[in-house]
Parts: structure tokens; C-alpha cells; sequence
């Protein structure tokens, strides 16, 4: 019963490929302009574009703003220890 789920695994395992690769579809050997293309192949760019700009600068905007606020977290203890310093008498 085992050698007989192996050998059917194995045949499975090795047409699996071949059947996928007989439903893929066929690439072009040459250039055709995408105004060309049926609609289902055609991808407009711009939304793409947009979309990856607006990530950046928002990505962006957020690592600025997560730095500003460390920054004045750093400020406020600066000037702590400064004041704890001068009503200590050691500057």
C-alpha cells in the first residue's frame, strides 16, 4: 500500500509541472504596442505610479515625524538635567 501512495505521489509530483506549463500561455516573439493589446492585458501605469508615490512621501512624512519626537523627548531631558544640575550647584 505504501510503494503503491509513493508511486502515485511521484506521478503526481511529475505531471503536476507539465500540466501547468501546457495552461500557461504563450509568450510573444515580437513587439506590440499596448494600444494594441485586448484590455485584459493592458495595465495602466499611472494608478501604479500614484500609489507608489504616495507610500514614499507618506513613509517619509512618518519617519520625520517619529524623529521630531524623539528629538524633543531628548530636548526635554536635556533641559531636566540641566536644571537638576544647576540646583545642585555643579555646572
Amino acid at each position: 500500500m505504501r510503494k503503491l501512495a509513493v508511486v502515485l505521489l511521484l506521478c503526481l509530483v511529475g505531471v503536476g509541472p507539465v500540466v501547468l506549463y501546457a495552461q500557461a500561455p504563450q509568450q510573444q516573439d515580437e513587439f506590440v504596442p499596448i494600444d494594441e493589446l485586448p484590455p485584459q492585458d493592458q495595465l495602466p501605469a499611472a494608478p501604479l505610479l500614484v500609489a507608489a508615490y504616495s507610500f514614499v512621501a507618506l513613509a517619509l512624512f512618518a519617519y520625520v515625524v517619529s524623529v521630531a519626537r524623539r528629538m524633543a523627548t531628548v530636548q526635554r531631558e536635556l533641559e531636566r538635567l540641566e536644571s537638576d544640575l544647576k540646583r545642585s550647584g555643579r555646572t
